[in-house]
């Protein structure tokens, strides 16, 4: 390590019992980075805290809208899926399911080739999904309180899918 001696174009003087050193480059400016003070283009604590304030309450009020928006998009994962294994079971057995546990369960159906779901999901927010035979949709039920209003059946952002195949199907999206 260099000694204040030993530091090019710097002189080392002993004034007032304390060391003080000055840099002819840079003169004020070396004093003040051994004083602790902020360089010019350097960043103050009070600086640092306000940045690091900003950037938690930027992630705090994006993170709520992210969550909600993972929920939606397993929601609609789901639905596709449920619809899908549907579709599937139509296939084989020529009828569709009068409830959704005949998807995992054989009830007594020909045709019927093993589970066509390993489970039901539960919905996002708690609560299973629902089976509406007269409109061919699987979604997201009426009832359920932790469900945003808008995301349910009905809602302006109804999560659904409409399981009937072909030209027939088009008209129940809407």
């Amino acid at each position: 390590m260099l000694a204040y001696s030993q530091i090019p174009n710097s002189t080392h003087s002993h004034s007032s019992g304390h060391h003080q050193v000055e840099d002819s480059r840079n003169g004020a400016g070396f004093q003040r980075f051994l004083d602790g003070a902020p360089s010019p283009s350097g960043m103050t604590r009070i600086q640092l805290l306000i940045l690091m304030a900003l950037t938690v309450l930027i992630i705090a009020l994006s993170l709520p809208p992210w969550l909600e928006y993972r929920k939606v998009m397993q929601a609609d994962s789901d639905v596709t899926m449920i619809a899908m294994a549907i579709q599937k079971y139509f296939r084989h057995t020529g009828a569709y399911p009068q409830k959704l546990e005949d998807l995992i369960t054989n009830p007594g159906i020909a045709g019927w080739k093993g589970s066509y779901l390993e489970s039901l999901p539960q919905t996002p927010w708690g609560g299973s999904y629902q089976m509406l035979r007269e409109s061919y949709k699987v979604c997201v039920p009426t009832n359920p309180p932790r469900v945003p209003a808008k995301y349910r059946l009905g809602g302006i952002a109804e999560i659904s899918h409409v399981y009937l195949e072909g030209e027939e199907g088009s008209k129940y999206w809407w």
